[in-house]
């Protein structure tokens, strides 16, 4: 995908507080708490997602990957529409290519 392709696709994305996202290598499932905006010196502005992971521990399936605390909201967006993470709205929307 070029670039301006990938960047309409990450526009259909918009993150609420409440969403679910899930990470589609080891199934752990994180909720969106909280949005914070920061002012950066190269990007402007910029916006991190905290992000409250819930592990998936069973003793036959338990994967211990380090997931993080605080995401980029841009960066999420992308890792979305590339399929890194599947997102399913508060609002009842989703991504679908």
């Amino acid at each position: 995908m070029s670039y301006k392709i990938l960047q309409a696709e990450t526009s259909r994305v918009i993150l609420s507080i409440g969403d679910i996202i899930i990470d589609t290598t080891t199934s752990q499932i994180g909720i969106l708490i909280e949005r914070k905006r920061y002012i950066d010196m190269v990007e402007d502005d910029i916006f991190i997602w905290e992000v409250k992971w819930i592990n998936k521990i069973s003793k036959d399936n338990y994967i211990d990957a380090p997931v993080p605390p605080v995401m980029e909201e841009e960066g999420l967006k992308l890792s979305i529409v590339i399929g890194v993470y599947y997102w399913q709205s508060i609002d009842g929307g989703t991504y679908e290519p």
